[in-house]
């Protein structure tokens, strides 16, 4: 039925009665977390709060927005649910298919077709969702209360598809043919307003009104002082609903600050991880100070939102963190081999299944903070800034993973669908594309230039100049390979501006480098302290070569470009690659050489 084994629980159970209750059947989607009672406790509160209570909006309307966020997840699960449900609230077969497939076309309300929209655009394009796209609900004459739970209802809808892929839950009923797939309508932004100048808190704002409520006053608020040190502004942004704060306390205390299961620190880097790759600014800053409260240095922090594989985690965490990425961002190609891996790695079945919950409250949160535009609690160290464009297809597809082999069977440039979609004016693409280079960009970024204040800036102006650029961009080279020369162009700009004197071109090709220190450098696992002791000495000799060998070293030895694509993305030679190259290998032979004992072990102080 599921990826993990249940444990007997009764039909007793008190949130088992509720939801069969409510919804006239008992979800497997439950059933299958019955390792971990407490947190089934904890989303049917959250799921009688948010979906099951009528309030400003009507429990149909609520449960078509789940329909449609669903059946654009692809998620099969949440479909045959949402569509039974949908039937036995009296909703018309037509209607349901209607929602299913293009509604603009139907015979729907334009406030419920306003409203699907908005849901689909969270879901889809949440980085894009802004303060127009609630005034146009308020058009249509939705209040605050009832804008409010628009974005509760698409964040649940995450979190339940999330769960639903993670757990591999089969459907409670027979799935209902999809006459055709629902997508997001694209929000026709400028590239100004994608790329916003002046302080980083000048964009968010505060999308709905909120009612004061003090700590004192309000026990939710006061969990959070104590646990925290502070109330996050994500929950101050949801006071028009109190008892929806109130089952999200509880979620937090049961699922976040819990340490029965899996350790606190754990799940932060679950939140903190997935944060990033989702582009959340405000959700990236409060783990990195919920991070440097549990005693993780902010640099060990800045490196998991980079890219966890550099960091210094031990392999278990790393192994987490990609299951849980995995999960979030390509919930398609997530499979029963992912909890293999994890149980490979020594994970309980117990810790598997709260790597999953925590995985889909992470999205849970991160869909709520972008539909309510909150401002961040703490000045962030990262800014993630929506892409913006000017221009303006009919609309946006939801994303799915391309094939990486051609139709003949060869292999090509995975980047190319996703290109040419952008080529054809799909913005939602191009965030793809950054989605999947804006790591490796950053590191050729620190890799020519080193890290300095201007780096973010560096980052974002790549892009910029990409998608400005991307229409003369013909394939004759890989995608990635195009992009790596914008960046090194980009640094080599910082480079040479005149507070810097260090240049790709100012060491001498022919100088004389040959290796000082000549030790076998046979790893010895009785010599070594451990793998990760050496890949740290490694990672900073590089950053000490100087500029015109770290950026060969770095795409070839750490990145794994090839000789043609490294040289064709720093415009060299093939020749004058190679060249650099073994100088480069030689000056980080000579650097490493005095940690190394003769045995092949790290030297000791």
């Amino acid at each position: 039925m599921s990826y993990l084994p249940e444990r007997p629980l009764s039909d007793a159970f008190p949130p088992f009665v509720a939801l069969k209750e409510a919804l006239g059947f008992l979800p497997n989607l439950f059933r299958a977390q019955t390792l971990l009672p407490r947190v089934i406790e904890a989303e049917a509160e959250i799921a009688g709060a948010v979906l099951l209570k009528e309030s400003a909006l009507s429990r149909t309307r609520k449960e078509s927005i789940l329909l449609a966020v669903a059946a654009c997840h692809e998620n099969a699960y949440c479909v045959t649910a949402h569509d039974h449900i949908l039937r036995s609230l009296g909703v018309p077969h037509g209607r349901i298919e209607d929602i299913l497939g293009d509604y603009q076309r139907a015979d729907i309300p334009d406030a419920d077709k306003a409203l699907l929209d908005f849901a689909l655009k969270l879901s889809q394009l949440p980085t894009w969702i802004g303060r127009e796209d609630v005034d146009g609900l308020r058009r249509h004459g939705f209040t605050d209360e009832a804008i409010l739970e628009v974005v509760l209802m698409t964040a649940l809808t995450e979190f339940l598809c999330t769960l639903a892929v993670g757990l591999g839950v089969e459907p409670d009923f027979a799935a209902p043919p999809v006459p055709a797939r629902v997508s997001a309508p694209l929000p026709p932004l400028s590239l100004g307003r994608g790329f916003p100048s002046g302080h980083p808190h000048e964009e968010p704002k505060r999308h709905l009104r909120a009612v004061e409520l003090s700590p004192e006053a309000f026990p939710p608020f006061a969990f959070f002082k104590e646990r925290f040190g502070f109330v996050p502004n994500i929950f101050r942004s949801q006071t028009l609903r109190p008892d929806v704060v109130e089952a999200e306390s509880h979620a937090v205390g049961t699922v976040l600050l819990s340490e029965d299961v899996l350790s606190r620190t754990r799940k932060e880097y679950i939140l903190l991880a997935i944060s990033a790759a989702n582009l959340n600014t405000y959700c990236v800053a409060v783990h990195v100070e919920m991070l440097r409260n549990l005693g993780i240095a902010a640099d060990v922090s800045d490196q998991i939102a980079i890219d966890h594989r550099f960091s210094d985690l031990p392999a278990a965490d790393k192994t987490l963190l990609d299951f849980a990425l995995k999960l979030a961002r390509r919930p398609t190609e997530f499979g029963a081999e992912d909890i293999q891996v994890l149980r490979r790695h020594g994970f309980t079945d117990e810790q598997v299944l709260e790597a999953v919950v925590m995985t889909s409250l992470t999205m849970f949160l991160n869909a709520l903070q972008m539909g309510l535009g909150v401002v961040p609690d703490f000045e962030p160290q990262r800014i993630f800034h929506r892409v913006g464009t000017n221009l303006s297809p009919d609309r946006a597809r939801p994303m799915t993973t391309p094939p990486p082999v051609s139709g003949d069977g060869e292999a090509r440039d995975p980047d190319i669908p996703w290109v040419e979609r952008v080529q054809a004016g799909d913005v939602e693409a191009f965030e793809e594309l950054v989605r999947r280079h804006h790591q490796r960009v950053y590191r050729t970024l620190v890799g020519v230039a080193g890290r300095g204040p201007d780096t973010e800036d560096d980052l974002q102006n790549v892009f910029l100049k990409a998608f400005e650029n991307i229409g003369k961009f013909r394939g004759a080279s890989r995608f990635s390979t195009w992009l790596t020369r914008i960046a090194v162009n980009e640094a080599l700009e910082r480079l040479r501006s005149p507070k810097r004197v260090e240049s790709l071109d100012t060491a001498d090709e022919d100088g004389d480098v040959r290796p000082r220190q000549l030790r076998a450098w046979v790893e010895d696992a009785e010599g070594l302290y451990s793998r990760e002791e050496t890949r740290r000495l490694v990672e900073q000799a590089i950053l000490r070569l100087p500029p015109k060998y770290r950026v060969v070293v770095l795409l070839r030895d750490i990145e794994q470009l090839s000789t043609e694509e490294a040289a064709a993305a720093l415009g060299l030679g093939t020749a004058t690659l190679k060249t650099r190259l073994l100088r480069g290998r030689v000056m980080l032979r000579n650097a490493l050489a005095p940690h190394f004992t003769a045995g092949g072990g790290v030297a000791h102080a």
